[in-house]
């Protein structure tokens, strides 16, 4: 007889991205529709910015030279983070509107559509998924 362990479900994650300017990246992000919570009491060390279970960990840099996307270095990919949405043309074309540097795409296809952003800090974030509507 074999006994069965339960798993536990993980839910989401969050990242952690080293900003040079903490007010700088967190309004770059709420303009984007993210949620902005300051975390660590009367001393905030780091906010997070949310958008569905999508959340980064905004931390000050204490020299701004440390701040180096991975995406920038040799050899990196060409993104930081990677973030899945069933509407990839709402989303770049909200970036568009919204003034966002849009460094990839949009790519459409009926099997897979993906686009890149660049953030305030250099961070290549990659959106991909399905679309909202039928592609012709």
């Amino acid at each position: 007889m074999s006994q069965q362990t339960a798993a536990a479900n993980i839910n989401g994650s969050s990242v952690v991205l080293l900003v040079s300017d903490l007010i700088i990246a967190s309004d770059f992000y709420r303009n984007l529709g993210f949620t902005y919570e300051e975390i660590g009491g009367p001393h905030v060390k780091h906010v997070h910015v949310s958008r569905g279970s999508l959340t980064f960990i905004l931390h000050p840099a204490l020299n701004k030279e440390s701040v180096r996307p991975l995406s920038a270095l040799e050899g990196g990919l060409y993104f930081d983070v990677f973030a899945y949405t069933d509407a990839v043309d709402l989303l770049a074309d909200d970036c568009r509107v919204k003034g966002v540097e849009i460094v990839n795409g949009p790519n459409y296809s009926e099997h897979w559509s993906e686009f890149t952003i660049k953030d305030a800090d250099g961070y290549r974030i990659a959106f991909g998924g399905g679309v909202s509507k039928k592609l012709d």
